[in-house]
């Protein structure tokens, strides 16, 4: 339902449900996820960004765009307060539901407001995520008590693995369906977003009617209630994960300073149609998942650390590599660069996403976990979030600039020039986060992990076992997400009191 869906565990005081209503509680929640992930594979990511620059949205709008997801998590930390006061995850999850998906069905009527149209877009979007982060919260919670402990992972694994699949052939189609709207109605291109606005819209209000049939759980009573001050005061104290904190929020401002325009430019400079881009998308979260158990496994044997020594340079050389696109000489190539680059970044961002959870969770002290992982959760989403609204307000005047290196030979018969560097609008905020991304791996060096080891030649062989890896892999690639919402891990703490 939520994109904090699949970043959930189960702890050990997880009720089970009742033997007579497992199977369908499990029929629920899987149709409840497809319905979900179909309403948000339809309305955000590639096809939002094809939305505003259809709607002739401002570099600055679309940041904004970029930056409410991670922004709205903040509501998270009031969202707990709220669920442990009323105490019915399930009220509150449908309550929250409906209003959002109101809202996101009114983001259909977006195109004829005029030059208004921008402004209702964010507003909206805005109430409707602000809504999925409230219900998301009880939503994990009410999960963690209602799905049976020892079904749990087998469970959520085939839930993953079917949405992730509704997903990709969803994008894809709709992308289809834009091009082809757009060839055959090309002065009514913005009312294909609509049609899919309103699909979404309905499809979202099934998954209401679905949360409201599934069983509810109980909450067991809580002893008092969270201090919220003192919760999150002993993360920034603690000078080793405050270190931690530095680097990851550091490197989701560096990398949703670029990564949120992606699509953007592929849209305006490259001129690339949108089931083209929405390839290039799905190769990414392909490889991604395709190279988790690697990173896992790589993890384990090294540390977490060490990944992410050679994971997150390798993501910085894909950054880097956005900016040859800008390259006259490359314009034949150019969309084999990209599937290249969309294939490394999605090994890379699946090493850099595992080991930054996992090293986060592994610095927590014992019985803290939760304070420490929602404090890290809540800065990381901050500076995630005003990355984008920087370089959206910056693009403009980036725009009117130009940065350019280039090696010439002239002989008596002729004159060869090749540029190396070209540096314009979007690709200078490439090139930018590339420095930026230079600045949290030197951070990263102030991290001390207890196990494991970061010394040059196990890197090495890190790195020889990771290029392995990566040869046996048939297909990559995916887009990182390097903010987990706090609320769960805020809910699991007043479990654990009561």
């Amino acid at each position: 339902m939520f994109e904090t869906k699949n970043s959930m565990t189960v702890g050990d005081d997880a009720a089970s449900a009742p033997p007579a209503t497992s199977g369908r509680v499990f029929r629920l929640v899987l149709c409840d996820g497809l319905a979900s992930e179909a309403m948000g594979t339809l309305t955000t990511g590639v096809l939002l960004a094809g939305f505003a620059v259809e709607l002739g949205a401002s570099n600055f709008a679309i940041g904004i765009l970029a930056a409410v997801p991670f922004l709205i998590q903040l509501l998270q930390i009031p969202a707990v307060i709220l669920v442990e006061h009323w105490r019915d995850r399930r009220r509150i999850c449908v309550g929250a539901s409906l209003i959002g998906r109101i809202f996101l069905l009114a983001c259909a009527a977006v195109p004829f407001l005029g030059p208004w149209g921008i402004a209702a877009l964010i507003g909206l979007l805005t109430v409707y995520q602000g809504a999925g982060a409230i219900g998301g919260c009880s939503w994990n919670s009410w999960m963690r008590d209602l799905v049976p402990r020892a079904e749990y992972g087998r469970f959520f694994a085939r839930r993953t693995a079917a949405t992730t699949a509704l997903a990709t052939l969803l994008a894809y189609g709709a992308s289809v369906l834009i091009d082809v709207w757009h060839r055959d109605f090309p002065a009514q291109s913005d009312l294909v977003y609509s049609l899919l606005f309103v699909l979404s819209g309905l499809i979202g209000f099934f998954g209401v009617y679905l949360l409201s049939i599934t069983p509810n759980a109980p909450m067991a009573p809580c002893a008092k209630p969270l201090c919220l001050r003192k919760l999150f005061a002993a993360p920034f104290h603690d000078k080793n994960f405050r270190s931690l904190m530095v680097f990851l929020s550091s490197w989701s401002f560096a990398v949703n300073l670029a990564a949120p325009f992606f699509a953007v430019y592929m849209l305006k400079s490259l001129g690339y149609g949108m089931s083209e881009v929405m390839i290039l998308t799905i190769a990414s979260q392909t490889a991604n998942l395709a190279s988790l158990g690697i990173w896992g496994s790589l993890s384990d044997r090294f540390s977490n650390k060490a990944v992410l020594a050679v994971a997150a340079p390798l993501f910085l050389l894909c950054m880097l590599g956005w900016t040859l696109t800008g390259l006259s000489w490359v314009h034949g190539i150019t969309f084999y660069l990209l599937f290249a680059i969309h294939l490394l970044m999605g090994f890379s961002t699946a090493g850099v996403a595992l080991a930054s959870n996992n090293i986060a969770m592994k610095l927590s002290p014992a019985g803290q976990a939760t304070s420490y992982l929602a404090a890290n959760s809540v800065v990381s989403a901050f500076f995630a979030g005003i990355a984008p609204m920087i370089g959206g307000l910056c693009a403009d005047f980036f725009a009117a600039h130009q940065l350019t290196l280039a090696f010439t030979w002239a002989g008596e018969a002729q004159e060869l020039t090749v540029q190396v560097l070209n540096f314009h609008a979007w690709t200078f905020f490439f090139g930018i986060a590339c420095v930026m991304g230079l600045y949290s791996l030197h951070r990263l060096s102030w991290i001390e992990e207890a196990a494991g080891s970061t010394d040059p030649l196990v890197l090495r062989e890190l790195l020889l076992e990771a290029r392995r890896s990566l040869l046996n892999l048939s297909s990559a690639a995916g887009l990182l997400r390097v903010v987990r919402a706090p609320g769960f891990f805020l809910r699991q703490r007043g479990n654990q009191r009561a």
